[in-house]
């Protein structure tokens, strides 16, 4: 897929040009420390950069999965930038003093990308819609696709006739808090899925019960009545909550997915279970292998029950790895 490097926030045609000339004077570019001993710094500065690495237009300038790929880029761009003004600095002047030899970073391409988390896929997903104004790699939605499918919530684009009884689930767009007459406080936005949008109108009496949840680019379940005739269709909204509750709702059982853990790992993910106690089962799955014979797994139930979120996946993740965990 193409997108205009115009359309890219904070990137003006004047860095662009600057990036473009680059290009055209050496070929290929390597490393983003190369970049930034090489373009027109006063046009190509940090938020630019940021924006680019953001939108992924500098994926093929780091190693790894995408996410990890653009949290190294991301943490590197304040040293490029003082690398390639160092260096430009010594061109301009046409010699490298003591100071400068002993603060040299070496060649360009040699020089490593910092180590550090990967963003999750909600960060990067949001940085996506932050500096494209849309959603490039995925959708925040996708992961709740079959939660929302086993509540029964209606995809936006389905709904074809008025109904008296609706649940939606999408993300807040173009939100305009309001007020009546009387001054009491409602609101109107779009409730945007992944393959439509639907105007919602809260009045005040559900504003007053589940305004608190309404938010720019909040992921809500939404239910109310449909409207629909030739000229519009919007949500009367009755009853609204974060989608992440889905999970709470549908999920029977978490499991939890390690290969020979450590007992510090083991006493660790005990004491954050503790921190979400629930009344859903927790099931640890154990890989073991042995030398010089097949492996094999082994099951477990947790003594301790938990409560089903996005946090708790989130906290187990980063613990035991990402993907360890599985809500069924």
């Amino acid at each position: 897929m193409r997108f205009g490097l115009c359309a890219v926030k904070n990137v003006g045609e004047g860095a662009i040009l600057s990036m473009l000339g680059v290009r055209e004077k050496q070929g290929r570019v390597d490393s983003l420390f190369t970049l930034c001993e090489q373009v027109d710094q006063r046009l190509v500065n940090k938020r630019p950069i940021e924006s680019l690495v953001k939108a992924g237009a500098f994926d093929d300038l780091a190693d790894g999965p995408v996410p990890q790929r653009r949290a190294r880029l991301f943490a590197a761009v304040d040293k490029a930038i003082e690398h390639g003004s160092r260096q430009q600095r010594n061109r301009e002047e046409g010699k490298v003093s003591f100071f400068d030899l002993a603060n040299d970073d070496g060649p360009a391409t040699a020089i490593p990308l910092p180590e550090v988390a990967p963003w999750t896929e909600a960060q990067q997903l949001a940085f996506e819609k932050e500096s494209l104004g849309l959603y490039m790699s995925g959708h925040p939605l996708e992961r709740f696709s079959e939660e929302l499918k086993t509540f029964g919530a209606q995809r936006i684009a389905d709904l074809a006739q008025s109904l008296p009884d609706v649940w939606v689930g999408g993300i807040v767009s173009g939100l305009r808090p309001l007020k009546t007459k009387k001054g009491d406080r409602m609101a109107v936005f779009m409730l945007d899925d992944i393959a439509g949008g639907v105007e919602v109108v809260v009045f005040p009496e559900t504003f007053s019960k589940h305004g608190y949840v309404i938010a720019a680019d909040a992921m809500l379940l939404v239910r109310g009545k449909f409207e629909k005739d030739d000229e519009s269709a919007r949500i009367v909204a009755t009853e609204l909550q974060p989608i992440s509750l889905l999970r709470e709702r549908t999920t029977r059982e978490v499991v939890i997915h390690m290969q020979a853990p450590s007992r510090n790992t083991m006493e660790a993910l005990a004491e954050l279970l503790s921190r979400h106690r629930g009344d859903r089962r927790v099931l640890i799955e154990l890989d073991v292998k042995k030398n010089g014979g097949p492996g094999f797994r082994v099951r477990a139930d947790a003594a301790q029950r938990v409560r089903p979120s996005e946090k708790l996946v989130e906290e187990v993740e980063h613990l035991c790895g990402a993907g360890s965990v599985q809500l069924r």
